[in-house]
């Protein structure tokens, strides 16, 4: 019985020319080895982007353990009474009227 002998063609996934074009964008001088060796490690690092943009991500992140939720509530102004506002006024360092007195930060 024969033996089947299945040729694969392995499609480089950038070239030696954008390599080169990779190398006079950087300034840096490039031996022939050292193209050789960038595409095979080029293709792997772009064939295993490949693998990842096929990957189905779940967004869905209610009930996981961990899981960050971001709860506010929301920003409603509320009255308090006259006393309470100059006992508050009355604890800041630096006060200007009905109002907390800040250092200047910008200019």
């Amino acid at each position: 019985m024969p033996l089947l002998s299945l040729a694969v063609t392995i499609i480089s996934m950038i070239t030696t020319a954008e390599i080169e074009k990779l190398a006079t964008l950087a300034r840096i001088k490039l031996s022939e080895e050292d193209k050789a060796s960038l595409v095979k490690e080029f293709d792997s690092i772009l064939g295993y982007i490949d693998q990842l943009k096929k990957v189905e991500v779940s967004t869905d992140t209610e009930g996981r353990v961990g899981a960050i939720k971001n709860i506010m509530r929301p920003d409603e102004s509320r009255q308090i009474s006259t006393d309470d506002r100059e006992r508050l006024l009355d604890e800041a360092p630096d006060r200007e009227g009905d109002f907390i007195a800040v250092k200047k930060i910008l200019q």
